[in-house]
This record gives C-alpha cells, structure tokens and sequence, in this order.
C-alpha cells in the first residue's frame, strides 16, 4: 500500500459513517463526488454539504457541527480529504484511484465496495447542485447509477473466481474512473461552484 493510499483510507475511515469496507468505499466517493460536482469549492462550503449529508434527520445541522467540530472531528479530516481529492482529479498523470476493497478480497466483497462507492459519489454531486452541460457525461452519470443499484455476482463458493468476471470488474472499475474525470471536466468548464466562490 502506498502512502498516498494509506494517506486516503485514514481520512476516508475517519469521515466514514460505518468503519466497515461499505461505509468506507462509501465515504471516500462521497468526498469525491463534493469535489467533482463543485471543483472550486472550499472547505467550509465542503463542510457544510458533508454535514447535511450526514445528519440524522431529527437533530439540527449548527449543533451537530459544533459538536464535530473538534481538533480531532471530521472537519480537520475534511481538509486532508480536500486537498488529496482535488489534486488527484485535476493530476496530469490520471493519480486519480477509487478506494475500493483490495484484489485480495472477494470479488463479492470488491463489487459491492464499487457499488457503495457509486452512491456515495452519486450523493455528492447530486449535493452539488451543478447542471451537467455535455451528453456524455450525463450519460456517464446515468451508467454510475447503475452501477450503484448492481450489488451482486456469481457466487464464488463453486469454484473460485472466474478469469471472466475478474476482467469484467477492472473494466467497471476503470470506466468509473474515467466517468468521474469526465463529470469534473465538464463541471469545472462549466465554473462548477456557487456558494464556494463567495468568500
């Protein structure tokens, strides 16, 4: 694991709302998807839309932020998930990486991680409230969700993984990828931000 991997999985554990591999596959396109809808969005406004996401409907968004907001809270997390998300998102060198369960895990296990992560990233840009001008990245948009509600595969228990479904995985795993790169290029071109704009 690199540093860069494990710098990802710390804030991405420590923002997740379960500390299972779900919640922080889920977590980590959530922070993702804040960041591809609004690129130029700052902390404070990324703090804000991470909160409402997060809130138990019965309990008040200034409270719960006051009670968060610690040194050791999700807002310093915050911060490290900003920077790291971005600078990934707008790399030359396509740095950019989903955190799903590894290869060593089932391919059960790495498909539901994919799907947990598509409805967090979903949740996030939706969050963002940006319009997506280009037809392809809406239609990209459109295969993310479906990607999100496919939870299942074949049961490995009959014979171990098939070399089939194995290819099959990478290949939603990196149309994912460039989905995502794609969504925020579109936003970005688009001026993707409102309130983060206004200092």
């Amino acid at each position: 694991m690199t540093n860069s991997t494990q710098d990802r999985l710390k804030w991405a554990i420590a923002l997740a709302q379960t500390p299972d591999a779900k919640g922080i596959s889920e977590s980590h396109g959530l922070v993702t998807g804040l960041v591809c809808g609004e690129p130029a969005i700052n902390e404070d406004t990324l703090w804000v839309r991470w909160s409402a996401l997060h809130l138990d409907t019965d309990q008040d968004l200034l409270t719960r932020a006051e009670e968060e907001a610690t040194a050791s809270g999700p807002q310093t997390h915050l911060s490290s998930a900003l920077e790291m998300t971005r600078a990934a998102l707008q790399s030359n060198d396509m740095d950019f990486e989903l955190l799903v369960p590894a290869s060593d895990q089932s391919l059960t296990q790495r498909t539901e991680g994919l799907a947990y992560w598509c409805t967090g990233f979903l949740a996030g840009f939706g969050a963002s409230g940006g319009a997506i001008r280009d037809s392809e990245a809406s239609e990209a948009l459109g295969l993310l969700g479906e990607i999100a509600r496919a939870t299942n595969v074949s049961d490995e228990a009959d014979g171990g993984i098939d070399e089939g479904e194995e290819e099959a995985f990478f290949e939603l795993v990196e149309f994912v990828k460039v989905a995502v790169l794609l969504l925020h290029e579109d936003r970005r071109l688009a001026g993707g931000s409102s309130a983060s704009d206004t200092d």
